[in-house]
Parts: C-alpha cells; sequence; structure tokens
C-alpha cells in the first residue's frame, strides 16, 4: 500500500488474498491508538457476520501480539507509520467493545430502524426483524391463499404462463421454490417503485393478440402460392420451405420458439431487420422473390407485434398479482412491524421518494451523525442500490466534514453477486462523485497464494487478448488487472490444468484421484473443491462420501438429509404436518422410529398422529422427538446421535421462540444447515460463491463453465424509468430497439460477471491449484466465448492431459502429516426434561366432548372471518372498510344485527381496544401462547372476544367445546389486570348472537 492508512478518505480496490481485514484492522487501530478517536464513534460494515468476526478478531488478536512480542509491535508500527500505545489502545477497544458498531450492513439499519421507527414513519406496531423460516412461513402463507383465489377466481391464466416462461430449464428444483424466487424478484420491482405508464410510448401501438390467429392462415396460403415460382438451387429446399410455412401456421402466441423452423427462420429474421433482397439457405442458398418478400414481412411484423402485446399482457398480469401480493404483505407483516432485512433497506432509502420522507430521514440523520464520525465500508464491489441509497446520507456528511472519515474496501474484479443486487458500478461511480475528496490505492500483491498458483492466475485473467476476443473489447478494456505478485516469498506450490475426456463423471473420478495423489485426509492440508451449481455439489459430495473422504457440504452439515437418523426426524414432522402425506409415512414405516410407534399407539396412525401433536403442544416439538428415540439411542451410531443432536437443537430453538404448528416447524427444519470447520481432514465442496473470502491449501475446480456466456435465455426482464417488461423471445427483442439496447447492457454484465466467478475460483487456492476441463467440441470454432474456453485459450491447451503446469509436485513432500487425535468417550446424558411445559388456549378445546375435527376449508374461512374483523375497530366511529368476498359478506351482516353491532360500540365511553392480541404468560406451571381476537380494557372492566365460525346447532355446544380456553383466557387476563372484572364473550358467526361464557 502506498497511502498512509489513516489517510481521512480512502478507497482501496484489495485483490484476492491481499490482505484487506489486515488493513481495516490496522485502519481501527490507528484511528483508536494514533488518533484517540473514541471506539463507540466507529462504524465496521461488512456482508457476513462471519466477515465481521474475523474483523473483530483480526483487531483484537493483532494487539494482544504487539502488546507481547516486540516484533509484532514493530510490524504493527510500520504498517501505521506511526507509534501507539498498544496496551492502552487494546484497552479502550475492549471495553468499548458491546457498544462498537462492528457487523453487517443489514444489522446495522435494523439497529436504527429499531432505534427510530416512529421517526422514520414506520407506526403500525413494534418493529420486528422477520427473517429464515419465520418469514418464509409467513409470506408462503400469503402466497398460497392469493394463488388459490386467484386461480378459483379464473385471473391467473396470464401469471402462470409468464412463470412458466420465466422458469424454464429450472424444472428441476421445486416449483413451491421457484414460484418463491419469481415472486420476490417481481416483488423487489415492485417495492423499488415500479411504473407502467410508459409501456405505450416505448413499444407504440401494437395490435391485439387475436390478429394473429385470424390472420396466419391467409399468409401461409399466400407464401405457398409462391412455391412454384422459386428457383430452387438444392434438393430438399422446396420442403424445408414448406416446413417453414407450417411453422408460421401453426404457431400459438406466446410459445415463444419457431423450433422447426430451424436455420431458415433467423435467415428471415435477419433479413427483416438488414433489409435488401431476401436470400435463404438450407445447404444452399435460393431467393424467394419479391412477392415472398412482401408477405413474409407483413406476417413478421404481425407476429412480432402479437408476441409484444402478450408479453406487455403477462407483464401486466404479473404486476396486478404482485401488487396484491405486496398489499397483503403490507396489511399482515409490515403494517404490524413486521418487516424483512429487504423492506429495512427500502424503508432507509425511501427518504429519495419524496419530500416528508426526506425530512423524516434527516431528523433521524441528525442524531446518528451526532453518534457516528468514521465509516468502515468493507466488500463494496457487492453493495447494492438500496443500501447505499440507506448509506449515502451518512456518508455525505462524513465526506464534508472534515473531523469525520471514510473507509472503503474492495475488489472489482470479485462482484459476484449482481444476482442478488450488488451494483460493482457504485465503485467508479463514487470515486467521480468524491473525486478531490477521496484518495485511492490498490493492493495487487497476494499473501494468501503462492507463486506457482498465481502464475495460472496471472496467465488467464491477465489475458487480455483473449478475453477481448471471447467476450468483447469493451469488457477486456474494463476488466481492471495488475499483474498479481506472492508476498511471502519462497513457499513452494503448484498449479495445473488438466483436459478430461468425457463428461462430469470422468471429471469427477479424476478428481478422486487427485485428492488420493494430493494425499488429502492424510496430510495435514485442506481441500476445497469447487463447483457452480448446487446439483453439481450434491453429486460430488455423494461420490466422495463412497469413496470414503470426510465431506463437508458448503461449510456446513445438513442433518436432515445426509444422515437416515435426520432424514427420519424430517419426515416425522412432515406426516405430522400433513397426515395424508404418503412418502412421510412410508420413510417412517423403514426407520427405527416405526417400532416405537407401534409399540406405543399400539399400531394406530390416527391416536399416533393426535397424541404426539399434543405432546408437541404441550412440551414442545424437540421433546415429543427425545422421547421416540430414547428407546432405540443406544441402537443409532455416534455419528447419527450427532444428527440427531442438531435437528433436536433446531427443535428446540424453534419451540424457545414461542412455537407454532406441525406445518412451522417442518419449515424450521427443512434445509436445515449447520456450520462448521471443515479442519484438515476434511473436503470442502462448495460451489464458487460461497467460497468467497475462503482460501485453502489445496483448490480442485472440476466444473469450470463451458456454456456460452451470456446464455439470453436468463433475460428475463427488462426495464426502462416508467416501464418494465417480461421479455419476449429473442426474435422478438431484436426487432424494438430499446430491448435491444437493454439486452446488450445485460449481456455486457454477464460477461463481467463470469470473468469475476473465475477469478474468485482460481484465487482461493495457497498452494495447490488444480483445473479440470472438459474436452473441446470439435464442432465449435474457436470463439465459443465460456469461461473454460478462455482458460483453454489462455494455457495454449492442446489435446487432452496436462496442458499447464507450474511449480514443483514436490511442494507435498514439505507437508506434514496429519496427527490424528482420538476423540474423547462422550458422556452419556439422561433423556432430556423439559423446564417447563407449553400449552394455549385453544389447546383445552379438546377437553370438550364429542371433539370435532377441523376441516382444512372450514378453518381457512374462519381465518378469513378473524382477518375481517381485526379490521373493524368502534363502528360507532368509523366506518369499516370491508373486502368484498364471502368472509367479508358475512360480518357486514352481522353488524347489521343490533345486539351484535352494540358489541362493536365504545359509546363515548374510556376504553382502550385490543385486536389479535397475542399473550405469552406463566399458566398453571405452564408456557401459556395465545392470542385474543379482540379485548377491551377500561372503566374498571376487561372484556374478552372470541370469534367462532364451528358450524354447530346451539350456543351449549360451543360454551361446551370453549370452556377450557375462555378459562385460561380469563386466568391470565386477571393476572395482568387483578383489580378488574373479567367477562368473556364468543361471538358466534353461525348463530348470529353474543355467547356470555
Amino acid at each position: 500500500m502506498k497511502k498512509d492508512i489513516l489517510s481521512r478518505n480512502l478507497m482501496i480496490l484489495a485483490s484476492a488474498g491481499s490482505g484487506k481485514t489486515y488493513q481495516l484492522g490496522n485502519r481501527v487501530i490507528g484511528k483508536v491508538g494514533a488518533e484517540e478517536v473514541d471506539p463507540e464513534r466507529i462504524v465496521a460494515l461488512t456482508f457476513t457476520r462471519k466477515a465481521a468476526g474475523e474483523f473483530a478478531d483480526s483487531v483484537l488478536s493483532k494487539l494482544a501480539e504487539a502488546s507481547t512480542d516486540p516484533k509484532d509491535r514493530d510490524q504493527l508500527f510500520k504498517d501505521l507509520r506511526r507509534t501507539i500505545d498498544v496496551e492502552a489502545t487494546l484497552q479502550k477497544i475492549v471495553r468499548a467493545l458491546p457498544r462498537f458498531q462492528l457487523g453487517t450492513m443489514d444489522g446495522f439499519f435494523a439497529r436504527i430502524v429499531r432505534g427510530f421507527q416512529y421517526e422514520l414513519g414506520l407506526t403500525g406496531g413494534k418493529f420486528d426483524l422477520v427473517q429464515g423460516p419465520k418469514l418464509e412461513a409467513a409470506v408462503s402463507d400469503i402466497l398460497s391463499g392469493l394463488l388459490v383465489d386467484a386461480l378459483e377466481g379464473g385471473e391467473a391464466e396470464e401469471f402462470l404462463h409468464a412463470f412458466k416462461r420465466a422458469t424454464m430449464g429450472r424444472e428441476e428444483r421445486r416449483v413451491a421454490d421457484l414460484l418463491s424466487d419469481f415472486f420476490k424478484q417481481w416483488q423487489g420491482l415492485w417495492k423499488s417503485g415500479l411504473k407502467l405508464d410508459g409501456m405505450d410510448e416505448v413499444f407504440g401501438a401494437l395490435p391485439a393478440v387475436e390478429e394473429w390467429e385470424e390472420k396466419k392462415r391467409g399468409f401461409a396460403q399466400s407464401l405457398r402460392k409462391t412455391v412454384g415460382g422459386i428457383e430452387w438451387t438444392r434438393k430438399g429446399q422446396d420442403k424445408a420451405y414448406e416446413k417453414l410455412i407450417d411453422a408460421f401456421e401453426f404457431h400459438t402466441i406466446g410459445s415463444g420458439s419457431l423450433g422447426k423452423a430451424g436455420k431458415m427462420f433467423e435467415g428471415v429474421c435477419e433479413w427483416s431487420l438488414g433489409g435488401g433482397s431476401m436470400v435463404l439457405k438450407h445447404y444452399k442458398e435460393f431467393t424467394p422473390g419479391p412477392v415472398a418478400e412482401d408477405v413474409f414481412r407483413n406476417m413478421l411484423d404481425l407476429l412480432r407485434g402479437c408476441e409484444m402485446s402478450a408479453a406487455v399482457e403477462r407483464t401486466k398480469a404479473v404486476v396486478d398479482l404482485v401488487r396484491r401480493f405486496d398489499d397483503e404483505c403490507e396489511r399482515r407483516l409490515r403494517r404490524k412491524g413486521m418487516l424483512g432485512f429487504d423492506d429495512v433497506k427500502l424503508l432507509m432509502g425511501d427518504w429519495v421518494k419524496d419530500e416528508e420522507k426526506r425530512l423524516r430521514r434527516e431528523a433521524v440523520d441528525f442524531r446518528l451523525d451526532a453518534r457516528y464520525d468514521h465509516w468502515l465500508l468493507d466488500e463494496f464491489q457487492d453493495t447494492s442500490r438500496a443500501e447505499w441509497r440507506g448509506m449515502e446520507p451518512l456518508l455525505n456528511e462524513a465526506f464534508s466534514d472534515f473531523d469525520k472519515s471514510v473507509f472503503i474496501v474492495g475488489d472489482t474484479k470479485q462482484a459476484i453477486y449482481g444476482w442478488r443486487g450488488g451494483d460493482v458500478a457504485l465503485f467508479d461511480e463514487i470515486k467521480e462523485h468524491y473525486a478531490g475528496q477521496l484518495e485511492v490505492d490498490s493492493m495487487p500483491d497476494s499473501w494468501r497464494s503462492c507463486d506457482a498458483v498465481l502464475d495460472l492466475v496471472n496467465q488467464v485473467c491477465g489475458d487480455k487478448h483473449s478475453i477481448g476476443e471471447l467476450f468483447g473489447d469493451s469488457l477486456a478494456t474494463r476488466w481492471p488487472w495488475q499483474e498479481h505478485v506472492a508476498a511471502k516469498k519462497g513457499v513452494t506450490g503448484e498449479s495445473r490444468v488438466e483436459v478430461v475426456a468425457g463428461k462430469s463423471e470422468e471429471r469427477y473420478g479424476r478428481v478422486v484421484e487427485l485428492l488420493h495423489e494430493l494425499g488429502i485426509g492424510k496430510k495435514d492440508l485442506s481441500c476445497g473443491v469447487l463447483v457452480r451449481t448446487n446439483a453439481q455439489l450434491t453429486s460430488l459430495a455423494e461420490l466422495l462420501r463412497a469413496e470414503g473422504f470426510d465431506v463437508i457440504e458448503e461449510g456446513s452439515r445438513k442433518p436432515t438429509s445426509d444422515h437416515p437418523v435426520g432424514v427420519a426426524i424430517h419426515q416425522l414432522i412432515a406426516w405430522l404436518a400433513d397426515p395424508s402425506n404418503d412418502f412421510a409415512r412410508k420413510v417412517l414405516a423403514m426407520s427405527p422410529l416405526e417400532a416405537v410407534l407401534e409399540q406405543r399407539f399400539e399400531g394406530i396412525a390416527l391416536k399416533a398422529w393426535e397424541q404426539l401433536l399434543a405432546q408437541a403442544g404441550a412440551e414442545g416439538f424437540a421433546t415429543m422427538v427425545e422421547s421416540l428415540l430414547e428407546p432405540v439411542w443406544e441402537e443409532i451410531s455416534e455419528f447419527g446421535r450427532r444428527r440427531a443432536g442438531d435437528v433436536i437443537g433446531a427443535l428446540a430453538a424453534f419451540d424457545g421462540g414461542g412455537g407454532g404448528s406441525a406445518r412451522d416447524a417442518l419449515r424450521w427444519i427443512t434445509d436445515l444447515e449447520i456450520p462448521q470447520s471443515p479442519g484438515s481432514a476434511a473436503v470442502q465442496v462448495m460451489t464458487v460463491h460461497k467460497s468467497k473470502g475462503l482460501g485453502f491449501d489445496v483448490v480442485i475446480l472440476p466444473e469450470i463453465d463451458d456454456a456460452q456466456v451470456p446464455n439470453g435465455g436468463r433475460f428475463q426482464i427488462s426495464r426502462g424509468p416508467n416501464w418494465v417488461l417480461q421479455n419476449p423471445a429473442s426474435w422478438v427483442r431484436e426487432a424494438y430497439p430499446v430491448l435491444a439496447a437493454e439486452e446488450s447492457k445485460w449481456e455486457e454484465e454477464q460477461r463481467y460477471e463470469a470473468m469475476c466467478v473465475l477469478y474468485v475460483a482460481l484465487t482461493r487456492a495457497k498452494r495447490g491449484l488444480y483445473v479440470l476441463l472438459p474436452e473441446d467440441k470439435k464442432s465449435r470454432d474457436d470463439g465459443w466465448a465460456s469461461p473454460a474456453n478462455l482458460v483453454r485459450r489462455a494455457v495454449g491447451a492442446d489435446g487432452e492431459g496436462e496442458v499447464f503446469g507450474s511449480g514443483d509436485a514436490g511442494w507435498l513432500n514439505e507437508v506434514k502429516d496429519r496427527v490424528v487425535t482420538e476423540e474423547s468417550e462422550n458422556v452419556a446424558l439422561g433423556a432430556a426434561l423439559p423446564m417447563r411445559g407449553r400449552s394455549t388456549p385453544s389447546g383445552a378445546k379438546a377437553e370438550a366432548k364429542g371433539e370435532v375435527v377441523d376441516s382444512p376449508t372450514g378453518k381457512k374461512f374462519g381465518s378469513e372471518v378473524h382477518e375481517v374483523f381485526e379490521q373493524v375497530g368502534w363502528v360507532d366511529e368509523a366506518t369499516p372498510g370491508l373486502p368484498d368476498t364471502e368472509a367479508g359478506q358475512l360480518v357486514k351482516e352481522l353488524l347489521e344485527v343490533p345486539d351484535i353491532r352494540q358489541g362493536f360500540e365504545r359509546a363515548g365511553g374510556d376504553l382502550q381496544l385490543y385486536r389479535e392480541q397475542s399473550v405469552e404468560v406463566i399458566d398453571q406451571g405452564k408456557w401459556l401462547s395465545g392470542i385474543v381476537d379482540r379485548l377491551v380494557v377500561g372503566e374498571g372492566r376487561v372484556e374478552i372476544i372470541d370469534f367462532k365460525t364451528d358450524a354447530v346447532d346451539s350456543a351449549e355446544v360451543l360454551v361446551e367445546r370453549y370452556r377450557g380456553q375462555m378459562a385460561a383466557y380469563r386466568r391470565v387476563m386477571q393476572k395482568l389486570y387483578p383489580d378488574h372484572e373479567i367477562s368473556c364473550r364468543i361471538l358466534s358467526t353461525k348463530l348470529a348472537t353474543w355467547i356470555d361464557c
């Protein structure tokens, strides 16, 4: 580094492995030790909790080592270019740690919203950051209800068509996951200020979609009349021409491809854009003639126009559904203060929308500016526009005040998160915007990789000539390359590129051979095998496990899928969530749990299902699972016990958070991942994206992407200032300049990100880098624009086997053997004893005689009725806006009954109203959780109101059925309001009457 680490405002472009965490630590130490800055006035933000932890560890370790070792102290002074009181600095930072703002940008934004929610306009309820399974469950419920309503109302056809187009080619993923991702993408666009008012201006007057069906046969007949007048130049051209006409005639709008038309269709499209005489080709060229040209021109213009009309209609249908989805999220989540991280970011950036929000944010910033002076932003290349808008006012203040400072570090060559919003262009924009206020430095030297590894990195990523030929001169010019040099001299190692004939299976076989050759598991080496996709990860991890290697996926273990015990527990919860799940029941039947269920419940499935759910409701899901495992615990291997412990621990966390239904518990543990350190014996299989920020002694890359970049099929959405479009097929897009321009920009970003992914993959290795390439297909030309082909060209690959090598394979002789430490014997623990049982007021319903099994349809309608009642305040003060639904109509009719309406009137009383009020209280020795539908407090009394939609014939049945529930509510309120008179009332929607309990 040439610049002073304590320069007031400094941006560092830090290449992979160059020690940015080291310099971030120096910045903090220097600020506190040399400039006597209070640590509490420093904010240091990165993108993961792991990175934040490493940063904190770097600061404390460096100071601790410098306080005891004179060499470390001298090195610290050299890095800072000044001396400091090390011990005093360490003491100041340690004391400030609880208040030191060191963490993720998401977490920092959440803390601001939590502290200033009312100033930021969030007034519907106390701010609650909802994330993980809880958020997924809430969103899934909203999405499911919305789609059911849309399907039943016949409104979902265009949406489903759009969804099918957007997810084509990804059929291996679960439909639910694809739907969730699709809605998240479009909801993100909607919340960022989606506009459609410019569609007509941008695309002009478009024909009605139906016009194609009306005219296509006439076009086809006109073209067939030209067949006799064409001078064919080769046998078979007439049949190919007829097939082209058939493809047009049988094409349906929205299907996208005219696949059977072949290359001749591409010729027609190319001619239509370029003009001149039409020349088509089927082995040899021929000219259809001017009459055919006129028909083709008119036909293609109409077809493209109709396809564009369909795309506009699909887009509007999707946007309408997403608007309704977001409205539901607003009503059921955000209005109650329940926000996800994306909502928090948008709230922090709302100041750009209007003057009122700008003034709100200004009031918050005034208080934050008085609290924080010095800003450190890590991994800036991954910052999104939404995140930058949230930070911009604070950084503007820091840039303008000479007593404040800004430090930005990142690497534009590692911008691999564009797909989730990261915008690498912010780097250049900020350099330009703050020119004259911001010093810039670079760090190209690598403290991670040895010379042999960097030889291959430089050979590939520094080959601007090949980059330009394959991906375009603009990318070669934009690619910010400096020759990488190893900072640590004399470290031996090896890099190698091999071309392996065959498919992935053959390369995976070569991975196994390499792992044995390198002594992975025997030598004291960490090893990362990096792939591109989750499917590749799963396939390769399973193979390596079968070969006897200790494998960790993505730096974590997956206890519900990587061991039979975890699978059995997962399927047990799945069966409890849905007793009709035949697959889950069959998995249980093949597991050791079946014998326990058979013995305990006498082989009666219904009895098992009811009693296990009752136990989970009373004691928690973790305790319920433990009780089932206890009889077979000794039969389970140590590995299996650890996996069972993982799942039980996750269920205990679920129970501790308030619990929920079996379906909620299932969501909680599905795809459960437990982070873990790989250790020297493990092979860590992970995607390149997950490997960012990590380093391994050995890296093997068997899946460098050999598909052309970009893949136009992934260009799903185009957007302008006042329009958005779910894209039609490429042959339609190319006829609209605005779409062609958007696609060109998208293609450039795809090429750049592909280069970044390749760079990240190659720079994870410390001493051994092994790249396994597929053989080049002879049918391809030399300009095949794929990352794998770039590697081939850069190293001069010719044929199979080793095509590049650098360093010394003997480096392994310097590596010590792994020392195996014997595991201490685990202490056998007895069965877990719950500290406190759990219960719900509604759980008391089971005490009633003749319990009725709820139907899903009835429960759904009951939930809808409760949601409508939630909107009803004091009807004598404001008329409630009720939805035009069956539930809304029912509530409206009930409120027209005088006696019922009276119960919803304040009548001038000094009363407080609480709707859907949650309660958490210790009742009769158990933790009781529940929700009171309507609670009225004031004038010395508390009235508990519960809405019931049960199909009953008499009030006595309801009273008997819910006696226990209402008694539980009464006890709770008596504890909260000991001096008040407590009354309970049920409003029966079926009987249309109040019932006192």
